[in-house]
């Protein structure tokens, strides 16, 4: 694999939307702890509305707030410092806020934590070789430290020196008494996802960062939806999310493949003016117990996105896959090469951005699935910022502390303005896409009830959390959707 310093893309980890820094106060709200008389006065007069995401609700009182993270069935008091502490029924956790002292560990967490431009309360990270924050780096480097992941014992007491503890469920010390479960990676939608900057948010009182923050991403990312959707309705390439699991003690010594249909996935693949692969399973994943099963299921795919939990080259991929020389051919998307990776954007460590901006930046995301579908959709030259094209060896970027130019800085949504650009219709005869029915707009259905069909995700999950230890939870889940 070749490897290529950051360039264009520094950008997008070093530079404020906000403008907010370190000690900064614009944007937040009730940055003060009150008097106990003062409590009964409205401390909120912004206030965070959710209208995409469908897993966390908020709900505002006079001196404190209500977060409820549907999927997790977890409830956070979040009442503001100084107040007397309010009773409400089934909490799990009551939290002063604004939190001064914050640790995380999933990488999307943290990702959100500087969108909002105040990573400079946090004190702990967990994962941290998985982050590829250039300037979340050279916090841990000079000022943030990573959890003890070998001392449970030292992990406790890092917890508990902390007002907040954001945590994804399953993951460690589910019984600390100040953590807050997350579960933007459970949202059915792209935006969905990206909306629970407004669950963080309310933490630190940041509701007008938040709001704002969302306000632009949901805006640019509807006028890509128009744009692509007006351009290529008609030709609409057939999109598959593939992965391979290889034969380990952690799945019985057995291969399995798999085809991704989570809900943020059709919407990215819809809204990008292409067609999802789709399948009659029920679940968020369909994992195939042959090569030759999961092959019937992708001979009619234009491209193909591997997500599979290793790093590899194309020829290793076919051979995982089971395709030769011999009947390459008979897949449109390996015949043209037109395979892809999201792990353009990694630490040192091997850590994928994946799992950090596209989860907070769906415009940006929204984007480069555009790209994907339709490399010449604009007049300019366009460059992925997340997917490299596998089969034509194009490298990754690796990002390192010394990217950073301001620690303390928001992290910058990395998408062009949608209005910037200007969108081009492929023309299908020019088209790489030269065997799609251009009449057809809806999913690709495939039949899956008589393939060989291994019910549930729980191996892979297992997997990946016994590879990577209890801090891979948050990685597990995301790899099963």
């Amino acid at each position: 694999m070749k490897l290529v310093a950051l360039a264009t893309l520094v950008a997008a980890f070093g530079s404020s939307v906000l403008a907010a820094s370190g000690g900064s106060t614009q944007g937040l709200q009730s940055t003060e702890c009150v008097a106990a008389g003062d409590a009964s006065k409205n401390l909120y007069a912004t206030k965070s509305e959710v209208k995409y995401a469908k897993l966390f609700t908020i709900e505002y009182h006079d001196s404190y707030k209500v977060v409820n993270d549907l999927a997790a069935n977890g409830t956070y008091v979040l009442y503001q410092c100084g107040s007397e502490r309010p009773s409400v029924k089934n909490a799990d956790a009551y939290i002063p806020i604004p939190v001064k002292s914050v640790a995380a560990w999933s990488t999307s967490a943290a990702a959100f934590i500087e969108a909002l431009g105040v990573q400079d309360h946090v004190q702990n990270l967990g994962t941290s070789p998985s982050i590829t924050s250039a300037c979340l780096q050279e916090l841990l480097a000079e000022v943030i430290k990573p959890f003890d992941e070998g001392n449970s014992t030292s992990v406790d007491v890092q917890e508990q020196n902390n007002t907040v503890v954001f945590n994804m469920p399953g993951g460690e010390d589910a019984n600390a008494t100040n953590t807050a479960f997350s579960s933007e990676y459970l949202e059915t939608s792209a935006l969905g996802r990206s909306e629970w900057i407004k669950f963080f948010g309310a933490f630190f009182n940041a509701e007008e960062r938040a709001n704002k923050l969302f306000d632009e991403i949901s805006s640019n990312y509807e006028c890509f939806t128009h744009k692509a959707n007006s351009e290529f309705n008609k030709l609409r390439p057939v999109v598959a999310w593939t992965s391979y699991a290889a034969p380990s003690s952690f799945n019985n010594n057995t291969a399995y493949w798999q085809i991704s249909v989570a809900g943020y996935k059709y919407d990215l693949v819809r809204d990008a003016g292409a067609r999802m692969l789709n399948t009659t399973s029920r679940t968020q994943s369909t994992m195939f117990s042959s090569a030759a099963a999961f092959l019937d299921a992708l001979e009619d795919v234009d491209i193909v996105i591997d997500e599979s939990f290793v790093s590899y080259t194309y020829s290793e991929l076919l051979k995982n896959y089971g395709i030769s020389g011999s009947n390459k051919a008979k897949y449109p998307w390996a015949a043209a090469g037109r395979v892809f990776r999201p792990d353009r954007i990694q630490s040192t460590a091997g850590g994928l951005d994946w799992f950090e901006s596209p989860v907070v930046f769906a415009d940006a995301l929204l984007q480069d699935v555009i790209g994907v579908a339709h490399p010449k959709f604009a007049k300019s030259a366009y460059s992925p910022i997340w997917f490299r094209n596998l089969s034509k060896d194009e490298p990754v970027a690796v990002v390192t502390a010394s990217n950073c130019t301001d620690m303390y800085a928001a992290r910058k949504d990395p998408a062009a303005t949608c209005s910037s650009i200007d969108f081009q219709s492929a023309n299908p005869t020019d088209s790489a896409y030269s065997g799609v029915d251009v009449s057809q707009t809806q999913d690709l259905i495939y039949d899956i009830s008589k393939s060989e069909i291994i019910s549930g995700a729980a191996a892979l999950r297992a997997a990946v959390v016994a590879t990577l230890g209890g801090a891979g939870a948050a990685l597990a889940a995301l790899y099963v959707l």
